[in-house]
């Protein structure tokens, strides 16, 4: 019998499993605090995404995902996104997924 992940794992992985999402937590690993049109600019990662129709996707669904998590603090009346006081939890795998991303594209086993 396999056991069963620690909760506060699940609910990292969970909150890294959207691209949008890992995309804003990469860039307040940077910065820490982002106004949400530049948070926006940092979940859409470049991509040719409607910024308008992510940013309604932010501010509805990603953003308070990532609050009641605690990964967040997400002040919707000044619009600003900071880390949360979980951030700590989730910013190792953070920092895997920035210093080893090639590795996880290589893919295959040696």
């Amino acid at each position: 019998m396999v056991a069963a992940a620690p909760p506060r794992l699940d609910e990292a992985f969970d909150a890294l499993g959207n691209v949008h999402r890992r995309r804003l937590l990469m860039g307040l690993r940077r910065r820490r605090r982002a106004r949400l049109d530049a948070a926006t600019r940092d979940a859409a990662g470049g991509g040719g995404r409607d910024r308008d129709r992510l940013k309604v996707e932010l501010f509805h669904v990603h953003l308070p995902k990532l609050a009641d998590a605690g990964f967040v603090e997400w002040n919707r009346r000044r619009g600003s996104v900071a880390c949360g006081p979980r951030f700590d939890e989730i910013e190792p795998l953070l920092r895997f997924l920035d210093e080893d991303a090639g590795e996880l594209s290589a893919g295959g086993c040696d």
